[in-house]
C-alpha cells in the first residue's frame, strides 16, 4: 500500500527525515554515519541532532529496490508491530497470558497511536530498542545467548536516539527488580545489565571516533552541548529545581491524555483504596509499567526542551499498566480478554491492518 499509493505525510519531522534517508541512498556506505541536512527544514551542513541509526535501515531497503520515499514508513511500521508484540510478551511474564495479549488490542487505540500511526521518525524504533533490551535481559535469565539480544536492543536505541537510550539499562534494572518476587533473577540477568551499561559508553566513543575520521568534526561536542543541554529555555519563569518539576508535570499531563483512558485507570490503581479492591492476581506488571512511565518522565523532564514525542515510551507503559489494572480490578474486563483471545485470535492483526489502511488510503 505504501509503495502503490506513494504515501506522503504532512508531519514536518517525518518529511525532513525522509529527505535525509532518501539522499543517503546515493552516498557511499562508508559515509552513512555522517548524513547531512540536504535542505530539510531549509538547513544545510552536517546532521548532528541525533545519531544516524534512523536512516540506515530505510537506506538499505531503498538500495534493495523498495521506493526510497516510503522506506522509512515501512521501517517504523515494522517497529510498531514488534513493539506491540514485545510489550505483550513482557506482560505475559508478570500477568495472565490472555490479559497480556489484550494489550495488542488496546494499545492500538490510545490517542498517541493515532497520532503516530504512519510516521517516519524515531519514536517506534526507540521503543523497540528499549523493549528488546528488557526482553533480552528477561530471556537471558534462563538462556545466556539472549544477552546478545539485550545488547543489540540497547545499541539500536543508542544509534537511533542517542542519550534517550540511557533508559535501556534503567528499565532493564527495573525489570529485574520486578521479577525478583516471582523467580530467581540469576547471574545472567545481572551480567547482561552490566554489559549493556559498559558497552553503551564504548559505543558512543567508537561512534565519535568514526564520525571524526569521516568529517573532521566532533559529533559529541555538538550533540552533548548545543543539542542536549540540561539547561535551556522553555519559557518557564521558575528557578531550578522548580523548572524541572514544571517540566515533569507538563509531561505527566501529556501521558494522562495520550495514554487515555488506561492512564486514568493506572493512576487510580495506585490509590490504597483501589489496591485493596483488586481481585486476586499479579500486580507486578502494573507496578513495573507504572514506574517505567514515571522514570521516563523524570529522566526526560531533566531537559528544558519540551515535545510530546520525547516521552513516547511512557505512553505505552502507562496504558499497558492501566489495561492490566482494569483486568485485575473488574472481573468482567478480565473475562472479556479471555473471550477475545479465544474468539478472535487474529483480531489484533486485522485491527492493525484496518487502522493502517485507513490512514494510508485516505492520504
Amino acid at each position: 500500500m505504501l509503495a502503490a499509493t506513494g504515501y506522503r505525510t504532512r508531519d514536518p519531522d517525518s518529511r525532513a527525515y525522509i529527505i535525509i534517508a532518501t539522499r543517503l541512498v546515493d552516498q557511499p556506505v562508508s559515509r552513512w554515519l555522517a548524513p547531512q541536512w540536504w535542505g530539510a527544514f531549509g538547513l544545510q551542513g552536517l546532521f548532528r541532532d541525533h545519531p544516524a541509526g534512523t536512516f540506515v535501515p530505510p537506506a538499505l531497503l531503498a538500495r534493495a529496490g523498495y521506493p526510497a520515499a516510503q522506506s522509512l514508513f515501512l521501517v517504523t511500521l515494522a517497529c510498531q508491530i514488534v513493539a506491540l508484540l514485545l510489550l505483550s510478551a513482557l506482560a505475559a511474564r508478570l500477568a495472565p497470558s490472555a490479559q497480556a495479549r489484550a494489550l495488542v488490542w488496546a494499545l492500538q487505540l490510545i490517542p498517541i497511536a493515532f497520532v503516530f500511526r504512519v510516521r517516519g521518525n524515531q519514536e517506534y524504533p526507540l521503543l523497540v530498542g528499549l523493549l528488546l533490551a528488557v526482553y533480552g535481559i528477561e530471556r537471558a535469565r534462563t538462556s545466556w545467548p539472549w544477552i546478545g539480544v539485550a545488547v543489540a536492543g540497547a545499541f539500536y536505541a543508542l544509534v537511533v536516539k542517542g542519550v534517550f537510550a540511557l533508559l535501556a539499562p534503567i528499565l532493564a534494572a527495573l525489570w529485574l527488580w520486578s521479577r525478583r518476587r516471582q523467580s530467581r533473577v540469576g547471574v545472567a540477568g545481572w551480567s547482561g545489565l552490566i554489559l549493556i551499561s559498559l558497552l553503551m559508553p564504548l559505543t558512543a566513543w567508537g561512534y565519535e571516533r568514526v564520525y571524526l575520521s569521516l568529517t573532521g568534526q566532533s559529533f559529541l561536542d555538538y550533540y552533548l552541548g548545543a543539542r542536549i543541554a540540561l539547561e535551556g529555555s522553555t519559557g518557564t519563569p521558575w528557578p531550578f529545581p522548580l523548572n524541572k518539576l514544571s517540566n515533569a508535570m507538563w509531561y505527566l499531563g501529556r501521558v494522562l491524555w495520550y495514554a487515555a483512558p488506561w492512564s486514568a485507570v493506572a493512576v487510580t490503581a495506585l490509590l490504597p483504596a483501589w489496591r485493596a479492591r483488586l481481585t486476586s492476581g499479579s500486580t507486578d506488571w502494573v507496578r513495573f509499567a507504572t514506574v517505567a512511565a514515571v522514570v521516563t518522565v523524570a529522566l526526560i523532564g531533566a531537559r528544558d526542551t519540551r515535545a510530546d514525542r520525547y516521552v513516547f515510551p511512557a505512553y505505552f507503559f502507562a496504558a499497558s499498566a492501566g489495561v492490566i489494572a482494569a483486568c485485575l480490578r473488574w472481573p468482567r474486563v478480565s473475562e472479556w480478554t479471555v473471550v477475545l483471545d479465544r474468539t478472535w485470535p487474529w483480531g489484533p492483526a486485522l485491527l492493525w491492518l484496518a487502522l493502517v489502511s485507513a490512514r494510508v488510503l485516505s492520504g
